[in-house]
């Protein structure tokens, strides 16, 4: 379907599964919330093991701290891609 394109970065802000759901505010829930914690947990690991995989495309980054500082994180790493 895409013809062997990727992306050249790609992103992946980490944080454990039962945190990101409670994280989610209280909104109106998708069927992504209504999967599980252990649906959760097992797409976590899908995405370590992707970027164990591939580490020059694929950049793992914790998202348990303050929304600042994981976009400084996100900033870091794209300026870094681009050699800014």
């Amino acid at each position: 379907m895409l013809e062997g394109l990727e992306p050249d970065l790609t992103i992946v802000l980490d944080l454990d599964p039962a945190l990101g759901l409670a994280r989610h505010g209280g909104g109106r829930e998708t069927r992504f919330e209504r999967k599980g914690l252990e649906f959760h947990r097992r797409v976590r690991e899908g995405f370590r093991a992707l970027a164990m995989a591939e580490p020059r495309r694929i950049v793992m980054l914790d998202a348990t701290d303050a929304t600042e500082r994981v976009t400084e994180l996100v900033w870091a790493a794209v300026t870094e891609r681009l050699g800014v």
